[in-house]
């Protein structure tokens, strides 16, 4: 079955650009800050209110509709309990598992934040904050939580496996050397708050990374069946993990989850920012990784978009911003048929900003932009 999804991002762990209507009357820029700003009665309001209503059984009924075959639910450390200012939402997943069955779509439970951030950035939970390597404890809750997601939803008819993290950044990784050598600062790009506690920021490295994903992988499967799989990203490193997973010899049904974002091409400067340059980059890098990663190991792309610089876009024609999108997606689409298939970032969001359309799957089916059916 090749893989045809959608990510249910912002749900469960949120990313205020998506939704900027929940950070009303606060100075927050991320989920930590957000419940520490709110009082608690208006804290718990704004989030039932919100999970209660971003995602339910009439969003995967659609996306049976038109032909989408999984989602990728992004879940916190504190999904099964409250952790310090964070509210627990584990019967949101049960809830997911159910309306997934229902319409015979599977889910990919993707451990998204761990306490103290795997790489500092918003989707992390807590922005410019990368203190989790280098607290044991912290460690041994996000081990401990994966292992409760195996054994509550292992058996689940619907669930296709559970991702191991969602974008570790190694320090000696391919994506943190190319950011240093053109002078990028994820950490820059998403200051903390509290800049004493920064101070406390560490890195770990790709070995460090190695032995969490071993721990993790049999934590999981003590409790989770050979049936379901274990995933693990590829921290912006492809060739790496794609050598390092296919030397696993002792795991059984794993895959590999590489995220390909034009927009990273666009930071880095990897090529010209114009339609006909994006089909030429996506036809050569996109193609290339995912056809490695494949080769080594099972392989899919979690994450990708219509997202992109190209100058000037938002002032073209409805005819042209549909010419460039959808050449893009068609590109993209056609890369990742060399692999076992995709996730789109992101089903949807709350934004009034046609400029942002391209992040919502819903919007670009029904601009066009994408096919009405897969």
């Amino acid at each position: 079955m090749k893989i045809r999804g959608v990510n249910l991002g912002n749900w469960l762990v949120l990313e205020k650009w998506m939704s900027p209507e929940l950070y009303n009357d606060t100075t927050a820029e991320d989920e930590a800050y957000l419940c520490l700003q709110l009082s608690e009665n208006e804290k718990r309001a704004r989030l039932k209110a919100h999970r209660d209503h971003y995602i339910t059984s009439r969003d995967f009924a659609y996306l049976a509709e038109k032909g989408f075959n999984m989602v990728r639910l992004p879940v916190p450390f504190f999904v099964f309990e409250d952790v310090g200012p964070y509210v627990h939402c584990s019967e949101y997943v049960d809830k997911a598992m159910k309306w997934a069955k229902q319409y015979g779509i599977k889910v990919l439970l993707d451990l998204h934040t761990v306490p103290g951030s795997q790489n500092g950035s918003d989707n992390a939970g807590i922005c410019g904050i990368v203190q989790w390597a280098n607290h044991p404890n912290r460690v041994e809750m996000a081990l401990d939580v994966l292992e409760r997601l195996a054994v509550r939803y292992g058996h689940e008819e619907a669930l296709f496996g559970i991702e191991v993290l969602n974008e570790p950044m190694p320090s000696d990784g391919a994506l943190a050397k190319l950011m240093e050598e053109i002078g990028i600062n994820i950490l820059e790009r998403y200051p903390a708050v509290d800049k004493e506690a920064a101070k406390k920021n560490a890195a770990y490295d790709n070995a460090w990374l190695e032995n969490f994903y071993r721990t993790a992988y049999f934590r999981i499967r003590k409790y989770l069946p050979v049936s379901k799989a274990v995933v693990f990203d590829d921290a912006f490193d492809i060739h790496h993990y794609a050598d390092w997973l296919a030397g696993q010899k002792d795991f059984e049904n794993v895959m590999l989850d590489t995220h390909q974002y034009i927009m990273l091409a666009d930071w880095m400067h990897l090529c010209e920012p114009n339609v006909d340059e994006y089909v030429k980059y996506v036809g050569e890098r996109f193609v290339s990784e995912v056809s490695y990663g494949q080769s080594r190991v099972p392989t899919f792309c979690g994450e990708w978009c219509l997202f992109n610089a190209q100058p000037g876009l938002k002032d073209e024609t409805k005819e042209e911003r549909k010419r460039v999108y959808s050449a893009l997606a068609k590109a993209q689409l056609d890369a990742f048929q060399n692999c076992e298939g995709w996730f789109y970032w992101c089903y949807k969001t709350h934004l009034d900003d046609p400029d942002w359309d391209c992040w919502d799957v819903g919007k670009c089916i029904s601009n066009g932009w994408m096919p009405e059916k897969y």
